[in-house]
């Protein structure tokens, strides 16, 4: 009798143990991970994408499930890198996880455009309509917008590729300029030719901070 109860005792100190063991482990998977995306954001503001996105990857491996802060820093690092399809992967991840995240949703309408996915950029503008308030109905008449003129370049462009095949990337004529991500920002010296005629466009959308550089 004596025994069996040790025994349990035993098992139960044991469990004791092994869940403390796995609280510390996860404890400390969280701590590394905030380090890593706190020094993330800060490359992320400063322009280091490279820096950002391999810092937010190492995050996004400490992580249990999929992370909103992670996912729109990954998203934003790529958008900084130019590696847009990179990018529209992590919007879409960051929009399945916050479907009413406006600026999200309108920067994927714009890589969408960008990569002539029109039907993908239509759905986005409904999703923005359907979010119903003040921002999401200002970004989904930007977004309408863009996909108006980019559908028009678009044609545009492909004509002129096969009347002038070896005709030199001109950004605004024969290609889109960069879509800049959000890196906390908001100095117009930031913003390049093109894009100061864009934001002049759009700038009645609230913390879009982006449109395609026509």
């Amino acid at each position: 009798m004596n025994r069996q109860r040790g025994g349990f005792f035993s098992g139960i100190v044991v469990m004791l143990v092994i869940i403390l063991l796995s609280a510390t482990a996860l404890l400390a998977v969280a701590t590394i991970r905030e380090r890593n995306v706190v020094k993330a954001e800060s490359l992320l503001r400063s322009g280091d994408f490279y820096g950002a996105a391999e810092l937010f990857g190492k995050a996004e491996k400490f992580s249990l499930r999929p992370e909103s802060r992670v996912l729109k820093g990954l998203a934003e690092a790529n958008l900084g890198m130019e590696d847009y399809e990179t990018a529209v992967q992590y919007y879409e991840k960051l929009v399945a996880l916050e479907p009413d995240n406006v600026d999200a949703r309108y920067k994927l309408g714009l890589l969408y455009i960008r990569a002539k996915d029109y039907g993908a950029a239509e759905k986005e503008v409904e999703a923005l309509k359907g979010i119903g308030t003040e921002n999401a109905m200002q970004s989904a008449d930007a977004l309408s917008e863009n996909l108006s003129s980019g559908k028009v370049k678009g044609f545009f462009r492909d004509l002129l590729k096969k009347v002038a095949p070896d005709l030199p990337g001109i950004p605004g004529i024969t290609e889109d300029g960069s879509i800049k991500p959000d890196t906390g920002e908001t100095s117009d010296d930031l913003l390049s030719e093109d894009e100061h005629e864009a934001a002049d466009t759009f700038q009645s959308v609230p913390d879009s901070g982006d449109a395609v550089a026509e």
